[in-house]
């Protein structure tokens, strides 16, 4: 990988962009295609108060915003509806129920952490926990739980006060119904979009750029595309977006967020 001396040359390596409800929250949209900008744009407008012989009184800043573009190569209609604050209605269709579904944790896991399952049920339930296992059985409500991570997947916890040995694998079995296909609506006379938290991240030796907008929503409607045979890219989705005040924050805080590893000396 390329390296610079000087600090705070941000060299190309693309980026990665978040969704989420809050801060904590935050889900990865995709995959940007490698010739894509990702790029940010603060604007406002400068207003000015003059006095009867044009000298300055007062300069101030109105209608702060900051709108930003992409383009993702996955379309996942579960990340539009992130997205779009509310304009998709997406539910998933059930498939046929998977009985005997096995999951092993490699030996060296940790108490108190979510091992979500790799089978996910359509409707969003918990699994069916058949047996959880050290080599020896371990018990639901004494030794485990089924726990629902942050990102609404569930899976498996072991207690912290149980006696199962972290040294030895863990061996799940389990029950779900998984989805044959995912249906999204949309239409309404009347729609009231939500805003998101969207992070903008890169990293460059070991160190991070990011931009967080704290209230952003979806504004330039949603393209879908489905590129001919001899196209020489897969279908994309552009995304554009616009940050404005969360006036919940406090003053100073309201637009957004700016971290930079890079540029520190």
């Amino acid at each position: 990988m390329a390296t610079t001396k000087y600090a705070g040359v941000q060299l190309p390596s693309g980026c990665t962009v978040s969704v989420g409800e809050d801060m904590v929250s935050l889900v990865d949209i995709g995959v940007i295609p490698m010739d894509t900008d990702t790029n940010i744009q603060i604007s406002y407008d400068v207003q000015q108060i003059q006095g009867s012989k044009r000298e300055e009184i007062l300069t101030y800043l109105k209608n702060l915003s900051a709108k930003a573009s992409t383009e993702i190569y996955q379309i996942r209609m579960g990340v539009l509806e992130k997205l779009s604050g509310g304009l998709l209605n997406v539910t998933n269709v059930a498939g046929a129920q998977v009985s005997g579904a096995v999951q092993t944790i490699p030996a060296g896991w940790n108490k108190s952490r979510i091992y979500v399952l790799d089978g996910q049920n359509a409707v969003g339930t918990p699994q069916t926990i058949a047996s959880v296992s050290d080599g020896s059985a371990l018990v639901e409500g004494t030794d485990y739980v089924a726990v629902q991570a942050s990102d609404g997947r569930w899976g498996v916890m072991i207690l912290d006060d149980s006696t199962a040995d972290t040294t030895d694998a863990l061996t799940i079995t389990y029950s779900y119904t998984p989805a044959t296909s995912v249906k999204a609506t949309m239409g309404d006379s009347i729609v009231t979009i939500s805003p998101k938290v969207v992070r903008f991240a890169k990293e460059q030796d070991g160190k991070k750029f990011q931009v967080t907008l704290y209230s952003a929503k979806l504004t330039g409607g949603i393209k879908l595309s489905f590129p001919g045979a001899d196209s020489d890219k897969p279908a994309s989705l552009p995304i554009e977006l616009e940050g404005k005040l969360d006036t919940s924050r406090a003053q100073g805080d309201q637009l957004l967020e700016i971290i930079d590893e890079i540029g520190v000396e």
